[in-house]
């Protein structure tokens, strides 16, 4: 009797986890393509989702990663909210929320030092601290040893890339040949495709990524935009 109370309490609290962990991953990937969906009280709420599964699970490596990716957007957001309204922004607040982000991330990796999420999220927090430095290129390149196929690499390096070549910065020239193989990834893979499309068609660079990818598969170059024609 005792042991089936026990099997039927981890089974309920497995089932419990499970569900707020994937209802928080859909939410994340729904904001990743449409970032003004994101709201406080979403993020919130799935702190405290993604808080009561870890203290099911604390030696849960995924959950302390979703947690840093939801005290990223919450960083985001609050930012985003508090320059819509012309009000001063709360730094220190916005710096707890990244440096929480961090932690989180820290103890995934401490769980499970190859999880290349848990890498890119720590090269994310410092991005959004405006730290490019050697720091941040070590965790972009820990991230691509541990998940050379991972979508969640593709799409930080598309996104990152993009954004450096648009504005003419000299970290496109560090990360030029990584952004072109990783469009290319990530054209080619199903869980980063719609984000990268969506990447390169807000950037205006259907063009510009034609010509890096002229010597991509078939697949690969009619998926961007106007790439190939029939003339």
């Amino acid at each position: 009797m005792l042991l089936a109370g026990f099997c039927f309490l981890w089974s309920f609290q497995l089932f419990i986890a499970g569900n707020a962990y994937y209802s928080v991953k859909n939410d994340i990937e729904g904001w990743q393509l449409s970032p003004e969906k994101a709201l406080i009280k979403q993020v919130d709420s799935g702190l405290s989702k993604i808080g009561s599964a870890i203290d099911y699970f604390p030696d849960n490596a995924l959950y302390y990663q979703i947690q840093g990716q939801l005290f990223e957007w919450k960083a985001i957001v609050e930012k985003r909210s508090e320059e819509s309204v012309d009000a001063g922004l709360d730094l220190n607040t916005n710096n707890a929320n990244l440096n929480n982000a961090a932690t989180s991330y820290q103890k995934s990796l401490l769980l499970r030092p190859t999880w290349s999420g848990s890498w890119i999220g720590l090269a994310s927090v410092k991005l959004l601290q405006n730290e490019l430095d050697n720091e941040f290129y070590y965790y972009v390149k820990n991230a691509k040893q541990a998940g050379p196929q991972d979508a969640i690499v593709h799409k930080f390096i598309v996104e990152f890339g993009l954004e450096m070549f648009s504005v003419r910065s000299i970290h496109y020239v560090k990360i030029k040949e990584q952004l072109k193989q990783h469009l290319n990834l990530g054209l080619q893979n199903p869980l980063s495709r719609d984000f990268v499309l969506k990447a390169i068609q807000k950037h205006n660079a259907s063009g510009t990524v034609c010509r890096w990818l002229r010597d991509a598969s078939y697949p690969v170059r009619k998926r961007i935009p106007n790439c190939i024609t029939y003339d």
